[in-house]
């Protein structure tokens, strides 16, 4: 979809000012709500689709500070485009503007918050689907959902195929498993490191990297402050941590989730080396954060994070044989 298709479909004229947009927007979304009308739930449905694409190309426009010109002939054109739609300078823009994993086992949705006039959210809808990989820009609780569908469609045809579902906890249990395999495959886990981390201060070496982190406590052992911990064990994708003395204290956890899912798969694929310290514990942590039941059960770390020269761009080339390795046992389960 085109801007000027966008701001066609919304009813607003060309370079409206962005929060117009999101006003008209909000009241266009409470218009086709299921309670707002006699049409069908699926006229509703293809129209809110609509006006959320529409919305999404206007407020990525917004975001990234491209704008239109008035042409000589009267018309609008995106900067970089004649007024026919010919490409100048820029590459037209597809559904969802995000790099392409073409080695993904599958395609995933792109999915978008629907929201009322008062900002509360309906639900979402699909307004894109590809091999797409996440960036920050695609809200990250969305990303983790559209890759659960993605999953679960792929366990569905194959219960179809062989005309049986296995026992639930199996089938749940290959589900997660999938899930994080393929959640791998759209992200970037380097690229993303360099974008959510900090430049580690005082390092000599650029691809040094500092992040907040937690240690999930067992309570087994004490832990001081400032003490070094070390790497023990990878174990169903935690990595458990030890201290000097060789007492292993729990598992790396992160106060911000997306980083589970861009750490993590780095350790695993021996694509990074490490260096833990334990932070001064502050009250109530963590604050800002996940809320836990049991604060005290979580010690605050620093993590330093030094990529591996020569492992420090692209995604692991063996996932797919990783997944196909996994569905066949899920296919040979009782």
């Amino acid at each position: 979809m085109t801007a000027p298709e966008a701001y066609q479909i919304l009813g607003l004229p060309i370079g409206s000012d962005f929060s117009e947009i999101k006003k008209k927007y909000r009241r266009l979304m409470l218009q086709v709500h299921p309670d707002a009308g006699s049409r069908t739930g699926a006229v509703l449905a293809a129209r809110a689709q609509e006006i959320n694409v529409a919305y999404s190309v206007l407020k990525r426009l917004a975001c990234s500070g491209d704008s239109f010109v008035f042409q000589s002939n009267g018309g609008f054109a995106q900067e970089g485009y004649s007024s026919c739609g010919y490409q100048t300078k820029k590459k037209e823009r597809s559904a969802w503007n995000a790099p392409i994993n073409q080695c993904a086992y599958r395609e995933r949705e792109i999915l978008h918050y629907a929201e009322d006039s008062e900002g509360m959210t309906l639900g979402s809808f699909r307004i894109a689907k590809g091999k797409y990989l996440w960036i920050t820009e695609e809200d990250f609780p969305l990303f983790l959902l559209s890759v659960y569908r993605c999953g679960k469609e792929i366990l569905d045809e194959i219960d179809f195929s062989r005309r049986q579902e296995p026992e639930p906890a199996v089938r749940q249990q290959i589900h997660a498993e999938l899930v994080y395999l393929l959640a791998q495959q759209f992200i970037d886990g380097t690229a993303l490191l360099r974008e959510l981390a900090k430049r580690a201060s005082g390092k000599t070496d650029s691809d040094v990297f500092y992040l907040p982190a937690m240690l999930e406590n067992t309570g087994l052992y004490p832990v001081s402050y400032e003490e070094a911990l070390f790497p023990s064990r990878l174990q169903k994708h935690r990595l458990y941590l030890k201290n000097s003395s060789g007492q292993e204290l729990g598992y790396l956890s992160f106060p911000d989730d997306r980083l589970y899912y861009v750490v993590i798969p780095l350790f695993e694929q021996r694509r990074a080396q490490v260096r833990i310290q334990t932070a001064e514990q502050q009250s109530g942590w963590p604050a800002g954060g996940r809320r836990k039941k049991d604060a005290g059960a979580y010690r605050r770390l620093h993590l330093w994070i030094k990529l591996s020269s020569g492992e420090q761009n692209g995604l692991p080339e063996n996932l797919n044989l990783q997944i196909e390795q996994l569905l066949k046992r899920y296919r040979q389960s009782p």
